[in-house]
C-alpha cells in the first residue's frame, strides 16, 4: 500500500463535515433549511462523492 490519499474517501469526508456544518447552523438558528434545501444539499454531497469516485483511477498497480 503506498503512502498517498484515498481521495475519493477524502472528497466524501470533506462533504459529510460541509453537511454536518450546514446542519449545525440550521440548529443555530443561523439559516433557515426547509427540507427541499437539505434534500439538495444531500443529493449534491452524494454527487461530488460519485464524481469523485468516477475520476478516481481504476487501479493502483503503479
Amino acid at each position: 500500500m503506498s503512502g498517498g490519499v484515498d481521495r475519493v474517501a477524502f472528497v466524501a469526508g470533506i462533504a459529510f463535515v460541509l453537511l454536518g456544518g450546514l446542519l449545525c447552523l440550521d440548529q443555530l438558528d443561523l439559516i433557515g433549511l426547509s427540507w427541499g434545501l437539505t434534500a439538495a444539499a444531500l443529493c449534491a454531497a452524494a454527487g461530488v462523492v460519485l464524481v469523485a469516485a468516477g475520476l478516481a483511477p481504476e487501479g493502483r498497480d503503479e
